[in-house]
Protein backbone atom coordinates (compact mmCIF):
# COMPACT_ATOMS: atom_id res chain seq x y z
CA UNK A 1 0.00 0.00 0.00
CA UNK A 2 1.46 3.25 -1.19
CA UNK A 3 1.12 6.62 0.47
CA UNK A 4 -1.17 7.82 -1.58
CA UNK A 5 -3.67 5.03 -1.01
CA UNK A 6 -3.16 5.41 2.86
CA UNK A 7 -3.98 9.34 2.26
CA UNK A 8 -7.00 7.81 0.38
CA UNK A 9 -8.55 5.39 2.95
CA UNK A 10 -7.51 8.25 5.47
CA UNK A 11 -10.07 10.71 3.79
CA UNK A 12 -12.60 8.13 3.13
CA UNK A 13 -12.55 7.06 7.17
CA UNK A 14 -12.75 11.03 7.85
CA UNK A 15 -15.57 11.53 5.50
CA UNK A 16 -17.06 8.00 7.38
CA UNK A 17 -17.33 9.81 10.73
CA UNK A 18 -18.55 13.07 9.86
CA UNK A 19 -21.41 11.56 8.25
CA UNK A 20 -21.94 9.29 11.07
CA UNK A 21 -21.71 12.73 13.19
CA UNK A 22 -23.72 14.93 11.02
CA UNK A 23 -26.41 12.07 10.83
CA UNK A 24 -26.63 12.65 14.58
CA UNK A 25 -26.52 16.04 15.01
CA UNK A 26 -29.40 16.70 12.10
CA UNK A 27 -31.54 14.23 14.31
CA UNK A 28 -31.24 16.58 17.23
CA UNK A 29 -33.07 19.46 15.22
CA UNK A 30 -36.02 19.62 13.12
CA UNK A 31 -36.58 22.14 10.42
CA UNK A 32 -39.21 24.89 11.32
CA UNK A 33 -41.77 23.64 8.33
CA UNK A 34 -44.83 22.00 8.99
CA UNK A 35 -44.33 19.01 6.37
CA UNK A 36 -43.77 16.22 8.25
CA UNK A 37 -39.89 13.67 7.48
CA UNK A 38 -38.28 17.03 5.62
CA UNK A 39 -34.82 17.07 6.95
CA UNK A 40 -31.80 19.20 5.58
CA UNK A 41 -29.81 15.83 4.66
CA UNK A 42 -26.40 17.11 5.73
CA UNK A 43 -25.05 13.31 5.51
CA UNK A 44 -25.76 14.15 1.80
CA UNK A 45 -22.36 16.34 2.15
CA UNK A 46 -20.15 13.89 2.76
CA UNK A 47 -21.73 11.62 -0.01
CA UNK A 48 -21.87 14.17 -2.68
CA UNK A 49 -18.02 15.56 -1.47
CA UNK A 50 -16.93 11.63 -1.99
CA UNK A 51 -18.25 11.17 -5.07
CA UNK A 52 -16.75 14.24 -6.24
CA UNK A 53 -13.07 13.16 -4.59
CA UNK A 54 -13.44 9.61 -5.25
CA UNK A 55 -15.78 8.48 -7.90
CA UNK A 56 -19.03 6.52 -7.47
CA UNK A 57 -17.49 3.14 -5.98
CA UNK A 58 -15.75 5.27 -3.13
CA UNK A 59 -19.02 7.24 -2.41
CA UNK A 60 -21.59 4.46 -2.05
CA UNK A 61 -19.08 2.26 0.49
CA UNK A 62 -18.76 5.33 2.27
CA UNK A 63 -22.81 5.43 2.07
CA UNK A 64 -23.38 1.87 2.76
CA UNK A 65 -20.78 2.53 6.00
CA UNK A 66 -22.69 5.48 7.44
CA UNK A 67 -26.33 3.93 6.69
CA UNK A 68 -25.10 0.49 8.70
CA UNK A 69 -23.68 2.79 11.29
CA UNK A 70 -26.26 5.13 12.41
CA UNK A 71 -29.35 2.57 11.95
CA UNK A 72 -27.13 0.16 14.40
CA UNK A 73 -26.31 3.02 16.82
CA UNK A 74 -29.23 5.89 16.42
CA UNK A 75 -32.43 4.81 14.93
CA UNK A 76 -33.19 0.99 13.61
CA UNK A 77 -34.11 -1.33 11.45
CA UNK A 78 -36.90 0.78 10.05
CA UNK A 79 -34.58 3.51 9.34
CA UNK A 80 -32.24 1.30 7.63
CA UNK A 81 -34.52 0.25 5.02
CA UNK A 82 -35.54 3.79 4.08
CA UNK A 83 -32.16 5.04 4.58
CA UNK A 84 -30.74 2.38 2.25
CA UNK A 85 -33.27 2.72 -0.14
CA UNK A 86 -32.73 6.42 -0.23
CA UNK A 87 -29.10 6.69 -0.25
CA UNK A 88 -28.70 3.86 -2.80
CA UNK A 89 -31.09 5.40 -5.41
CA UNK A 90 -29.71 8.61 -4.58
CA UNK A 91 -25.82 7.66 -5.02
CA UNK A 92 -26.91 6.18 -8.57
CA UNK A 93 -28.35 9.60 -9.37
CA UNK A 94 -25.78 11.46 -8.43
CA UNK A 95 -23.20 8.90 -10.01
CA UNK A 96 -25.09 9.60 -13.42
CA UNK A 97 -24.84 13.19 -13.78
CA UNK A 98 -21.31 13.29 -12.12
CA UNK A 99 -20.08 11.45 -15.07
CA UNK A 100 -21.28 14.56 -17.38
CA UNK A 101 -19.54 17.17 -14.87
CA UNK A 102 -17.61 18.28 -17.70
CA UNK A 103 -20.43 19.15 -20.11
CA UNK A 104 -22.01 22.20 -17.77
CA UNK A 105 -23.79 19.74 -14.93
CA UNK A 106 -22.57 21.30 -11.72
CA UNK A 107 -22.15 20.32 -8.20
CA UNK A 108 -25.31 21.83 -7.30
CA UNK A 109 -27.43 19.73 -9.81
CA UNK A 110 -25.76 16.24 -8.99
CA UNK A 111 -26.95 17.59 -5.56
CA UNK A 112 -30.88 18.47 -6.26
CA UNK A 113 -30.41 14.65 -8.28
CA UNK A 114 -29.71 13.35 -5.08
CA UNK A 115 -31.57 14.88 -3.37
CA UNK A 116 -34.77 14.21 -5.36
CA UNK A 117 -33.66 10.70 -6.01
CA UNK A 118 -33.02 10.10 -2.27
CA UNK A 119 -36.66 11.11 -1.19
CA UNK A 120 -38.00 8.61 -4.56
CA UNK A 121 -35.90 6.10 -3.58
CA UNK A 122 -37.73 6.40 0.76
CA UNK A 123 -41.23 6.94 -1.05
CA UNK A 124 -40.88 3.68 -2.91
CA UNK A 125 -39.85 1.87 0.19
CA UNK A 126 -42.71 3.28 1.95
CA UNK A 127 -45.27 2.00 -0.48
CA UNK A 128 -43.37 -2.09 -0.18
CA UNK A 129 -43.21 -1.31 3.57
CA UNK A 130 -46.43 -0.05 4.22
CA UNK A 131 -47.94 -2.01 1.20
CA UNK A 132 -49.98 1.21 -0.49
CA UNK A 133 -49.14 2.96 -3.03
CA UNK A 134 -51.08 6.11 -1.48
CA UNK A 135 -47.70 7.83 0.01
CA UNK A 136 -47.05 8.37 -3.56
CA UNK A 137 -49.65 11.75 -2.63
CA UNK A 138 -46.64 12.73 -0.36
CA UNK A 139 -43.69 12.87 -3.56
CA UNK A 140 -44.23 15.94 -5.05
CA UNK A 141 -43.81 17.96 -1.90
CA UNK A 142 -41.04 15.64 -0.90
CA UNK A 143 -39.96 16.03 -4.63
CA UNK A 144 -39.63 19.91 -3.84
CA UNK A 145 -38.10 19.76 -0.74
CA UNK A 146 -35.51 17.48 -2.29
CA UNK A 147 -34.79 20.39 -4.76
CA UNK A 148 -34.48 22.70 -2.04
CA UNK A 149 -32.16 20.15 0.44
CA UNK A 150 -30.06 19.91 -2.96
CA UNK A 151 -29.14 23.23 -3.54
CA UNK A 152 -28.46 23.89 -0.12
CA UNK A 153 -25.76 20.72 -0.20
CA UNK A 154 -24.23 21.85 -3.64
CA UNK A 155 -23.78 25.27 -1.86
CA UNK A 156 -21.79 22.97 1.19
CA UNK A 157 -20.27 20.50 -0.52
CA UNK A 158 -19.01 22.97 -3.46
CA UNK A 159 -17.15 24.76 -0.54
CA UNK A 160 -15.69 21.73 0.93
CA UNK A 161 -14.29 19.81 -2.22
CA UNK A 162 -11.60 22.21 -3.44
CA UNK A 163 -10.39 23.22 0.43
CA UNK A 164 -10.09 19.16 0.95
CA UNK A 165 -8.85 18.53 -2.83
CA UNK A 166 -5.71 21.30 -1.93
CA UNK A 167 -5.36 19.51 1.86
CA UNK A 168 -5.40 15.75 0.45
CA UNK A 169 -4.49 15.92 -3.03
CA UNK A 170 -6.94 12.95 -3.84
CA UNK A 171 -5.92 12.03 -7.55
CA UNK A 172 -9.29 9.85 -8.70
Amino acid sequence: MNHQDIKRMTLAAILTAVAITLHFVESMFTLPVAIPGIKLGLPNIVSLTALYLFGPVEAFIILILRVFMTSFLYSGFSSLIFSLAGGILSIAGMSLIWKFRNRGFSIISTSVVGGVFHNIGQIFAAAVVMKTPSVFYYLPVLIVSGIATGIVTGIVSGSVIPRLSKIYHVDK
